[in-house]
């Protein structure tokens, strides 16, 4: 007899614990899994980018292969002022990470700076408000920051003697 009560202390005990562990519910109540970051910006192509940077002057090159991504790159060079733009993306439709960098010798003006980064802020980006990005550079293009406008994540570094802008899809392993 008291084995069984033995027995019946057990079960219960293990009942107890398979309830305070949540026991064996179903699949279907657990919470819906978010939805994964975009990896790629949207409505942009290389030729977009190149396009907009050769109207300033860049020279951009052809597509290199890297590690399963190709690199774009366009560049000006005087004595006194780098500009250097370099895109990153597995397929020129599929755009993830684009990076400027704008570099003054002797006194930095911004207004050499903002043609370029405006440009590339205000590249048609699938959900992300142009009017809002350029804004948002032009506020932060002397203190730099970062933010996420719509789709698309957007800092900046550096200082104006070299300035670093950056546009990312959030999900890309950029």
């Amino acid at each position: 007899m008291a084995y069984m009560r033995l027995g019946q202390w057990f079960v219960c005990g293990l009942l107890v614990v398979l309830a305070a562990c949540g026991g064996t519910k179903p699949a279907s109540d657990a919470a819906p899994a978010a939805p994964a970051e975009p990896t790629f910006l949207a409505g942009i192509h290389a030729t977009d980018v190149s396009k907009v940077m050769r109207v300033r002057g860049l020279v951009c090159g052809d597509a290199v292969e890297e590690q399963g991504f190709k690199h774009w790159a366009c560049e000006v060079r005087t004595p006194l002022l780098t500009y250097s733009v370099d895109y990153y993306g597995k397929a020129p439709g599929r755009l993830e990470y684009i990076r400027t960098v704008v570099s003054q010798s002797g006194a930095p003006k911004v207004d050499l700076i903002t043609p370029v980064v405006f440009d590339i802020a205000g590249l048609r980006i699938t959900d992300v408000d142009r009017t809002a990005a350029k804004t948002w550079v032009d506020q932060h293009i002397q203190i730099g920051g970062q933010t996420r406008i719509g789709p698309a994540k957007f800092k900046i570094s550096g200082d104006l003697t070299r300035l670093v802008f950056e546009v990312k899809a959030p999900g890309s392993e950029w």
